[in-house]
Parts: C-alpha cells; structure tokens; sequence
C-alpha cells in the first residue's frame, strides 16, 4: 500500500509541476516558437526536435517502467542547481538560460522522483532539446573562420579540376573568358547553419543505429566534418553552375536550392560513417572498454511490487514534495517582487562633441520611406535648404528626416537613446560615432556585428584589440574588419560601459546584467560606443590616429574616468 500511495503521490506531483511550468516557462515557449522561424537563427529543424524526444520516451516506455525506483536526494540537488537557472534566466531576461533550467528540470525532476537509472534513460531525450536553443547569432566569430576555410579548400578542388579561380579572402572569382564570375561566401553559406541541423540528424541517427555509448559519440563527433564537407561541395557545385550556365543563374535560382546539396552529401556520408563505425568496432571490439551502461532494473519484478518490497520511509515524500515546494516557492518569489529599479545615465553626454582635433562633425539625418532610405548629413541640408518649421525634410522624397534610422527605430525599444555624428578629417578619413544608451529593455543593445549583414556587409576579421590611450579607457575595445562585396573595407570598433564597469565583451556584459537584474533588482544603464571607419584600419599609422582620436573622444562622452 506505502509503494502505491508513493506512486499516486508522484503523479499528482507531476501534474501540479505542469501546471507551475507552463505560467513560469509558457513566455520562453512563446519565444522558442519565434526563434524557429526566424531566418537570422535558421532553426526550422527545432520543431522537430521536441518529437524526436518524445518518440525516445514512448519507444522505451517499458524500459522506464522498469527503471523506476524511489526517489533520489541527488535528483532534488539537481532539481535545485536548474532553479537557479531558472531565476536568474527569467529575472535577467535571458530566455536561452531559461531554456536551459527547462531542458535540466525535466531530467532532474525525473531523477528526483525515480531515481538515477529512469535519469540516465532520460538523459538522451532531454539532452536532445537542446538543438530547440537558438545560437547562430552568437557564432559570427567562429563562422569567419569557417567562410574562410571552406572557401580555400573549394578554391583548390576547383583548381584542380582544371577551373582556374582565385580567391580574395571569402571571394572566389574567375576572370575566364565566356566564365567570368566572383561569389562571395557570406555568414549564410559558412555552413554553421546546416552544422546545427546535421548535429541534430546525427545525433538522432547514432542514438537509433550505433550499439555502443563509445560509437554514438564518434558518429555524432563526425558531424561537424560532414556538413564541412557538404558545405564545401555546395560551394564548388555553384561556381561549377557559374562556370557553365553564368553567375546570374549560379547566385540566384541554383543558390536558393542548393541548400539541399548540403544535406543530401551529409547523410550519404553520415550513413557511411555509421557503417565504417559498427565494422572497426566489431573489428576492434572496444566495447569492452567502453560498455554501454544499461539500466539497473529489478530482475522479473514490476514496478509496484519492486517499491512495495524496497524500504519505504518520509524522506522519500519529503523529496518529492520538496521538489513541488521549491518550484512553488521560486515561482511565487519570482512574480511578488517588485519592478526593478531602473539607473540613470547622468554619466553619459546628452550630446557628442562638435569637432574632435582635426576632425570635424556632423549630424546624419536619415528618411524612414522604405523606397528611399536616403542617410543626409545636417551641413548637406541646410545648403540646399531643406529645413522646414517641423524639421528637416528628404532631399529625396520630401518626407520627415530622423536621428535615427528606419530599422534602429523599428527593432530597438522606444526608451533607447541614441547620439550619432559624423566625423571627418581634411584628408577624408571617416569616424562615424554612435553611443547607444540602454533602456529597460535588455533588447537596446546588442553586438553590433548583427547590424553589418543587414546592411550588405560581410565580415572578414573579428577580435580584441587592446588600446594605448592616455586616460587609459576603454582599455580594451572589440575590432571587426567588414567589407561590402566589391566594396572597400571598413573597420567597426565598439565597447560597453556602465555607470561603474567596463567591457567590450558582450557575453560579459550580459551576465554582468543578469547579475544586476537577478540579485540586485535593478537595471544596470549600459551605454555601447561604436564607430565605423572608413578606410579600415590597416596601418600602425591609422591604428596611432584613432587611438588619439578616441583618447580625445572618450572624456567628452563618458563624464567619469
């Protein structure tokens, strides 16, 4: 009787979980569904994910009645350890960490309730989710130098196939008479897209098809080489269609489609490697030392009757009842607190300098008529005399111009607050400034390399770059070396500071906020200093002349040093 009160216990626990995980997980749900028809992130194999899982589940549903023990103190530490997550996630407005305590809190809290050996049959279906979080648009520092390797690899099979083509960083170009083309390898065809979608099928193809924990895990090592190798013969099947059929042909129609080359390369090889695999290791035999570790289940007993004869005390209730009490306590917590409190950005300038040395500024002005889109600087228009009572008007167009651009007042909040000015020398170098102020809203600033492809950009170097400035701040500041196709190359320079902090790391700056936001209760006023230079700072001597630009800069717009 004790064995059946425990299970009917469980049960109704789980069903009162559910309930406190859909009001406390339903906004990430919401956002988890968004993200997978957004095409910056191309996570349309996220809606198959969650199946994929639930499949797992129902194909072993005998294995886990079998597998089901009493509950486990460990499982609740676990269950512990993912709440603070899960706070920190949804207090600092991080939905990915929130994803994260979600995926954790559904097999802890089965180990919690079952025990270790339901926990480790459960570890495949909830790790699994994780290809539901969205990452590709935090991956444009290692998706440079994919573009970069994939091009130079298909540059020399092309070439040996007898095609002569150059490259020039992530450009392939042929100057063949009648086969003349240049295609560039932007962020979408780096191959990190299709990577995530073939770790996805590899790891649900090992789990199904390899024997051993030892094989599954080198099949799903060899995804990251398959979609390398499909990415790469996509690129030298579209500059084959350019050598053949023109480059209007290869770019547009044949590169929309091409896509599924990737796909169709890596599952050939990805069922080769699967075989390769299960022949070594039949022929090698390292099962033996790597073992695949089943389920301890009691040997010819069901699950009640296993409970009703295992030791039965409170503690085992306690478990499960403390799982419910602490989500219940953490999901009360979480919605009576108060609005944190929001921090003035009194140490920023409500207004950039006019002339910096011998640069000399200008306000842009920009016309939010999506047909025209015209960027007018403010000395531009009071010559032709554009300025009317309610401000200055295009040029173009004749609509209302803005301090800000059509896409900046669109996605950013409408209590971010932007300062911008252009900044140009007698020789034509130009510095063009902005200094984003954060708002409520986590979504007033972010990494300014997400701004470069929507404005035609492809972006070549990416890192840190530490600066000798005489008021020694910032001391460090991130570079990224972009260029439009064909276009000359330019340099965008950025930072992070706070009332009190100083980065120019976006993923520091972001737990810095979580932290504020989580522990503190209140909104840390991040203020981001960007600036793009034209032409690209490729020389000590250009590298020298804007260091002594921003060391003059940076005290006019930041009050303390």
């Amino acid at each position: 009787m004790d064995g059946k009160r425990l299970n009917w216990t469980r049960v109704a626990v789980v069903a009162l979980l559910i309930v406190l995980g859909w009001i406390n997980y339903r906004y990430m749900i919401l956002y988890t569904m968004h993200m997978f028809s957004d095409p910056l992130e191309d996570m349309s194999h996220g809606w198959l994910v969650p199946f994929v899982s639930g499949y797992v589940i129902w194909r072993q549903r005998k294995a886990f009645r079998l597998a089901a023990g009493l509950p486990s103190w460990r499982g609740f530490l676990y269950v512990g350890l993912f709440m603070v997550f899960c706070w920190f996630g949804s207090r600092g407005e991080q939905s990915r960490l929130e994803q994260v305590s979600f995926i954790g809190l559904l097999w802890s809290v089965s180990y919690a309730f079952w025990g270790k050996d339901v926990a480790r049959l459960m570890l495949f279906p909830a790790g699994f989710l994780v290809f539901t979080i969205p990452v590709s648009s935090f991956t444009d520092f290692f998706t440079i130098h994919l573009r970069i390797l994939s091009s130079s690899i298909a540059t020399g099979i092309l070439n040996g196939f007898g095609l002569n083509i150059e490259r020039s960083g992530t450009a392939l170009f042929s100057r063949a008479a009648g086969a003349a083309f240049n295609v560039d390898v932007a962020d979408p065809c780096s191959g990190i897209r299709s990577l995530f979608a073939m770790m996805a099928l590899t790891a649900t193809y090992a789990y199904f098809t390899q024997k051993t924990l030892f094989q599954k895990w080198l099949l799903f090592a060899c995804s990251l080489p398959l979609a390398m190798i499909g990415n790469i013969c996509r690129i030298f099947s579209i500059c084959l269609v350019a050598t053949w059929f023109g480059q209007k042909v290869a770019t547009g129609f044949y590169h929309d489609y091409s896509g599924y080359v990737v796909f169709l390369v890596g599952v050939v090889l990805m069922i080769q490697a699967g075989n390769l695999i299960e022949k070594g290791c039949r022929m090698w035999r390292p099962a033996a030392l790597f073992p695949e570790r089943a389920p301890r289940v009691p040997q010819g007993e069901n699950v009640a009757v296993a409970v009703e004869q295992r030791p039965n005390s409170a503690h085992h209730y306690v478990v499960v009842c403390g799982v419910l009490f602490m989500m219940t306590g953490v999901v009360i917590f979480k919605f009576s607190l108060p609005a944190p409190t929001f921090d003035a950005a009194d140490f920023v300038a409500s207004s950039l300098p006019e002339a910096i040395g011998e640069f000399t500024g200008d306000v842009p002005w920009f016309c939010h008529n999506e047909q025209c889109a015209e960027a007018v600087e403010e000395h531009q228009l009071l010559e032709s005399g554009q300025r009317k009572a309610n401000g200055f008007v295009c040029p173009s167009c004749g609509g209302a111009l803005h301090g800000v651009s059509l896409g900046e007042a669109t996605d950013l909040p409408k209590d971010t607050v932007i300062l911008k000015r252009n900044y140009r020398s007698p020789d034509g170098v130009c510095y063009s400034v902005s200094v984003v102020i954060g708002g409520r809203s986590r979504g007033s600033i972010h990494r300014a390399e997400l701004c470069l492809p929507a404005q035609g950009y492809v972006m070549l170097d990416a890192g840190r770059w530490a600066l000798h400035l005489p008021a020694g701040k910032p001391r460090v500041i991130r570079r990224v070396t972009a260029q439009r196709p064909g276009g000359a190359k330019l340099s965008l320079v950025y930072w992070f500071m706070s009332k009190d902090r100083e980065s120019c790391s976006h993923a520091q700056r972001i737990l810095l906020d979580v932290w504020d936001r989580s522990i503190h209760n209140r909104i840390n006023r991040w203020v981001m200093v960007a600036a793009n230079i034209s032409p690209a700072l490729e020389s000590p001597e250009s590298v020298t002349r804007f260091e002594g630009f921003l060391g003059e800069l940076n005290p006019k717009i930041i009050k303390r040093q």
